[in-house]
């Protein structure tokens, strides 16, 4: 896993986002997976045999699991990607084919070890009775990459060069994939997995963005420590300690200052690009106010911050002006 996926797998050690992700996927927002019904399962669904002739073992991880009801639903694994691997089908069947091996094995050693099963039976030669059953395995993989929508294969036939008429008969594997960028809304969830795929989906919709952040200020003014931290990470937008917002001695996280800081440091840095073009034609700051539309006074300085820093950098003259007027008078550039 990379370090987005890292910090989605922490984020989903939690039940309560764990069995969010889970009803919001597979349930549509149904609260079938109650967090207190989920008990810690093997995180890896490892088998460690060697297939005849192998040269080294297989092995597969899951990356968060979760045993929901005991035996007698299934174990939930979810896959966190921020990138698209078009082998996952081929990752998710080895996973689930070891995850039964593997309890297979064990159903097997029990057996041995009780010497219940009749040497020479069908039974004794499958290492299991013939009541006995295997817990499912649910493989949901969850696909927040911020560049495009996934476009790998969603099942095994998608993998395979398979003429039509036969493909009824070459068995076929289906993902259980949620990727945000399939979805316009996502009233289904009811953590901060919420806003994260909110921010994934519209990221670069600046006016969807603007929109959904203006009608949940309450919650989006509020971000906890948690989701901030995956929001930054897997969204890839700042919600650095500028924006921490105390309350009921919870630190909380103002996304909605962040993106209206981001709207301005845009406009802002479009601006001085702007003046520093004009000024490297050595025009005065009279003429340039004037061909932009611009206040003298705002045009004169950043000029003088051009001069003081001696580059055309936009990045640091707004850095430089900003670090001043929140100096002179409470950030109020930003106002």
């Amino acid at each position: 896993m990379g370090a987005s996926d890292e910090y989605q797998f922490d984020y989903l050690d939690h039940n309560e986002y764990f069995a969010d992700q889970v009803n919001g996927a597979l349930f549509k927002g149904r609260q079938v997976v109650k967090p207190k019904e989920l008990e810690p399962a093997d995180a890896q669904a490892v088998y460690l045999g060697k297939e005849a002739g192998a040269r080294r073992n297989y092995k597969a991880v899951a990356d968060k699991v979760r045993l929901w009801r005991g035996r007698l639903i299934h174990i939930l694994a979810v896959e966190n990607q921020t990138f698209v691997d078009y082998h996952m089908v081929l990752r998710n069947m080895l996973l689930e084919a070891l995850s039964y091996q593997k309890q297979w094995k064990q159903m097997k050693r029990t057996h041995e070890s009780a010497k219940d099963l009749k040497s020479g039976t069908d039974e004794f030669l499958s290492g299991m009775s013939k009541a006995e059953k295997l817990i499912p395995v649910i493989t949901l993989v969850v696909y927040c990459g911020t560049e495009h929508p996934w476009d790998g294969a969603k099942c095994l036939h998608d993998l395979l060069n398979v003429d039509e008429e036969l493909k009824e008969f070459v068995s076929n594997y289906r993902l259980n994939l949620y990727d945000c960028h399939e979805h316009d809304s996502f009233d289904e969830y009811k953590t901060g997995l919420r806003q994260l795929f909110e921010v994934v989906r519209f990221g670069k919709d600046e006016a969807m963005l603007t929109k959904l952040l203006e009608e949940n200020r309450d919650i989006y003014s509020r971000i906890d420590s948690e989701t901030q931290e995956l929001i930054e990470t897997v969204g890839k937008v700042h919600l650095g300690k500028e924006y921490n917002v105390m309350e009921n001695g919870e630190k909380k996280y103002d996304m909605c200052k962040a993106f209206v800081d981001k709207q301005l440091r845009g406009k802002w840095e479009y601006l001085i690009q702007a003046v520093c073009k004009k000024l490297q034609k050595n025009k005065s700051a009279a003429v340039i106010a004037e061909e932009l539309d611009e206040d003298l006074p705002t045009v004169e300085n950043i000029i003088r911050i051009q001069h003081l820093l001696g580059n055309y950098d936009a990045t640091q003259i707004y850095d430089t002006m900003r670090a001043e007027q929140s100096t002179v008078s409470g950030d109020a550039l930003h106002t």
